[in-house]
């Protein structure tokens, strides 16, 4: 359960990428890369963005030496959250508890049929996250949509080349309020529902798997708002609030020194994404082809 902890704050790309509703409308970026490079609007040195996927499997784990080259030009890492703050188990615990035990929220019915999906993909019984929120629970099978034992985390690669080169460490927001966007994008009945469709989930987590290898932020981004897989809530709090906020915040670090921004590929396409974002605030942003 400590390992859950720890890495509950990495599942935003596998969540954000499983529910039903209206989508917002698409504003393509012409090439595809993961990599981005933010200049100009008085930035003496340019800074860099990088799309992440927050778990692949080891077969697929490969940091790109374009992406080598940008992290060893920058001063500083900045990712979404503080993931590795040895407190954050704690304060993940605290945010995932519920006032109403799941034996108590759910019906018998749907009880009963989380338990078993639980059971067989997870290995562990319902019963041990009685206390805990639905978003506890789809944390949990999202780390199984993934064919492997252990997925690989390009955060955990970053923060481990920052320590080693003494590069400053930042942030974009804390786990507690990652965690409350999380709660407040999806109702239970829409993680209820996932949970159950967990093997069309599996299936739509490989194709995305197969974008990111490509690069195609424009792919991810198409079937990730599409209208069957997102809707205007989950839309809002896991991508509009954020994105506005993070593009609040990152002018002032990337004007104190050049930055290395890693954040969920999700985030970087689209009208309401942070290229776009901080293009209207006149910067300039192109993508690193090689």
């Amino acid at each position: 359960m400590k390992i859950i902890f720890r890495n509950i704050a990495a599942i935003t790309f596998v969540l954000t990428s499983l529910f039903a509703g209206k989508a917002q409308a698409q504003q393509s970026v012409s090439d595809k890369s993961l990599l981005w490079e933010v200049s100009g609007n008085g930035l003496e040195k340019p800074s860099y963005i990088y799309g992440t996927i927050h778990m692949i499997c080891d077969s697929d784990f490969k940091i790109m030496d374009k992406v080598k080259k940008a992290f060893g030009q920058s001063s500083q890492l900045v990712l979404e959250a503080d993931i590795f703050n040895p407190e954050m188990g704690n304060l993940v615990k605290k945010e995932m508890m519920s006032d109403v035990p799941l034996s108590k929220k759910l019906s018998a019915a749907d009880y009963a049929s989380v338990d078993s999906i639980m059971q067989l993909k997870c290995g562990m019984p319902l019963k041990a996250l009685d206390n805990f929120k639905l978003s506890m629970v789809l944390s949990l099978v999202s780390v199984k949509l993934f064919p492997c034992a252990v997925p690989q985390s390009f955060e955990a690669a970053f923060d481990k080349m920052a320590k080693e080169k003494n590069m400053h460490r930042n942030v974009l927001e804390e786990v507690v309020a990652q965690m409350e966007f999380l709660n407040k994008a999806f109702t239970d009945s829409q993680i209820i529902s996932q949970v159950k469709s967990f093997d069309s989930a599996a299936v739509g987590t490989k194709e995305m798997v197969a974008m990111y290898k490509a690069e195609d932020i424009n792919g991810l981004y198409k079937y990730m708002t599409k209208p069957d897989l997102m809707d205007e809530n989950t839309m809002r709090w896991m991508l509009i609030e954020r994105n506005n906020n993070w593009a609040e915040k990152m002018p002032a670090m990337m004007k104190k020194e050049s930055s290395f921004f890693a954040v969920g590929a999700a985030h970087l396409p689209g009208s309401i994404g942070i290229l776009s974002l901080l293009k209207a605030k006149g910067y300039t942003v192109k993508p690193i082809m090689k």
